[in-house]
Order: structure tokens, then C-alpha cells, then sequence
């Protein structure tokens, strides 16, 4: 059974890091505007090549079945993150084997119900993300879409947001929606973005340009191009996340995920509604 939450115990995991010079995982959430831009299946893939070369992965699952990451790997989720806020399972209970090197949570309770956790949530989760991490080079957190923009406190705690678009007019417009709010309401400033299905790796190349050049001068934010993937059935960001993630000089003592964060002010005004020359790469 997960432990109330336990500061001393992080800095000790902190300084033992230090000294053998390990380096944390890398949490990386996969958001996107809108459904049907293939980031679930683009995920798997990922996870699989990461394992193949020898990485732990854990994979937090915000979806329900069956378009989520356990129907991928044939599994069926027993338990949820909300099982392990509510004290009814440990850290190690609700983590299931889907792959050599590979472990799945299931989070679509926990994404749905709990969207403003308290104080006594916030602990429990904090601790219990420290155990789930333990082992792995990587986490990846599949994020649901949801109308608005709107993102999970969960997917906040990663310490890099990949925005995964389909090279469709629409599906830019609701990318750029998402990166606003995220910006306006969280204060993120720097966003990886993953384009999908384009028709070449210049058609990817120049959404990005576009999407990067329109964020910059509306919103103040940095975009990095993480990669594309036209066939993300088949197509896989292992590469880019093993060598082009960028590593903050605070990221060795900070334990992967950053902590659970109460609702900020926005930052500044960003409203209006999105440029109209962001859909005139296609």
C-alpha cells in the first residue's frame, strides 16, 4: 500500500542520484487538439523501440478502452491511478507487464474524475508517481483529448509536453488552440510538437515552420520540432526522444515527473482566435 507522502525519502532518491550519476526518466505527455491524428498508436511503437534497445518504459493510459494503449498490447486494465489516490491499491498493484521492458497504468478514471485534486490527492499522487517511475528511462502519458483544450493535472506533471497534430487544416487550428490554453492557463512556455500523416517530410517540415513561427509572435512560446511520423502504424519517436529532448539543469534532482500544481492566474491576455494564415501551408 502506497505510504503518505514521504519528502525525506525524495531527497535521499535525490542525493543518490547525484552521487552515481543517474538520470531520472524522461515524462513526456502526448497531447493533441483533437482524436484521429494516430498519437495512441504512434506511442506503442515508440515504447516498443525503446524497450528493443534496452530502455524501461512505463506507459500511463488516459483512455478508456478499446482505442487505448492496453486494447493495443491485447491487455485489459485491472486496476486505475484512481485506485491507488483512493488507498485501495499500491504503486505496484496497479502496474501491469505489457512488453519486455514495458509496464502500463491505466489513468481514464483518475483523467475523468479527478480534475481538481486536493491537498491530501496531490501527496498521495506525488508519492505514488516516485514509485511508479522507479526502473524506468522513460514514462510516456497517453493524454485524452477533450473539448477546449482542456488537459488532465496528471498530463501537467510531465516535464515535456509533445503536441501531436495531423496535417490537416483543422487538426492544426485545434493544436494551436491547445498550446494557447496550455500557455494562458499553465504557463508553459515550451512545447515539442510531433506532426503526423503529412504527405512528405517537407509538407511536416513546413506545418511546423508555420505552427512555430504563428505560436512565437501570438503566444511568446518556444515549439521544437520532435519529429513526424507518416505512418505512424509503423513509425516510431525512440530516436528523437533518446537524443533530442531537452535536459534542465534542475531535471537530475527533481524525479522525472514535476509535482502536482494548483490552478495559476493566466499568465497574460492571449484571447482572440487563431491567426488566419496558420491553416496556409496546406
Amino acid at each position: 500500500m502506497l505510504e503518505a507522502p514521504y519528502h525525506a525519502a525524495g531527497d535521499q532518491a535525490a542525493g543518490l542520484r547525484r552521487l552515481f550519476g543517474e538520470r531520472p526518466p524522461r515524462v513526456i505527455a502526448f497531447v493533441s487538439g483533437r482524436e484521429a491524428c494516430g498519437r495512441t498508436t504512434l506511442l506503442v511503437q515508440t515504447a516498443a523501440a525503446l524497450a528493443q534497445a534496452g530502455h524501461g518504459v512505463v506507459i500511463i493510459d488516459e483512455n478508456p478502452a478499446p482505442n487505448n494503449v492496453f486494447s493495443a498490447f491485447g491487455m485489459t486494465a485491472r486496476h486505475d491511478l484512481m485506485d491507488l489516490v483512493q488507498g485501495g491499491r499500491s504503486a505496484q498493484q496497479i502496474m501491469q507487464p505489457a512488453a519486455p521492458l514495458v509496464r502500463a497504468v491505466a489513468a481514464s478514471r483518475l483523467a475523468a474524475e479527478l480534475l481538481d485534486p486536493d491537498a491530501v490527492s496531490v501527496a498521495y499522487l506525488d508519492a505514488g508517481l516516485r514509485q511508479l517511475q522507479q526502473g524506468a528511462a522513460f514514462v510516456l502519458i497517453d493524454c485524452a483529448a477533450r473539448r477546449g483544450g482542456q488537459v488532465s493535472p496528471l498530463a501537467l506533471t510531465a516535464r515535456h509536453i509533445a503536441v501531436v497534430v495531423a496535417a490537416q487544416g483543422s487538426a492544426i487550428t485545434h493544436a494551436y488552440a491547445l498550446i494557447k490554453r496550455l500557455a494562458r492557463e499553465r504557463g508553459r512556455e515550451d512545447f515539442q510538437v510531433v506532426v503526423t500523416r503529412a504527405r512528405s517530410g517537407e509538407e511536416a517540415q513546413a506545418i511546423f515552420d508555420n505552427l512555430r513561427r504563428t505560436a512565437r509572435e501570438h503566444l511568446g512560446v518556444r515549439l521544437d520540432y520532435l519529429g513526424g511520423s507518416r505512418v505512424p502504424v509503423t513509425d516510431h519517436l525512440a530516436e528523437a526522444l533518446q537524443n533530442r529532448l531537452p535536459l534542465g539543469a534542475g531535471d537530475v534532482d527533481a524525479g522525472g515527473f514535476l509535482p502536482f500544481e494548483v490552478r495559476r492566474e493566466p499568465r497574460r491576455s492571449l484571447s482572440g482566435p487563431a491567426p488566419k494564415r496558420l491553416e496556409s501551408v496546406l
